[in-house]
């Protein structure tokens, strides 16, 4: 699948899915799974609004990083910029 391909998907998914959605989708379309590196990549070129300092703070998800933010706080961080609202 090609980085177009995924920007696409991620974009068309927007107001469907919370940003863990968001993140959880990228993840199934990449070989290599989730990373921090790949939502920082992915995330900034499909959704350019979000500010490199949130994308790169998004790397305490304990999915891709050292655990300090759950799955509702990446929602929190990220949701003023992308993603379906959530239940909190």
């Amino acid at each position: 699948m090609s980085d177009e391909d995924v920007l696409n998907a991620l974009r068309a998914k927007e107001k469907l899915l919370t940003p863990v959605g968001l993140a959880e989708l990228l993840g199934s379309m990449r070989e290599g799974g989730i990373s921090h590196g790949a939502i920082v990549f992915y995330f900034k070129r499909a959704f350019p609004s979000i500010p490199l300092r949130t994308l790169l703070e998004s790397g305490l998800w304990w999915r891709v990083g050292k655990g300090e933010l759950s799955d509702q706080g990446f929602n929190e961080l990220l949701s003023p910029w992308v993603g379906r609202t959530f239940d909190a």
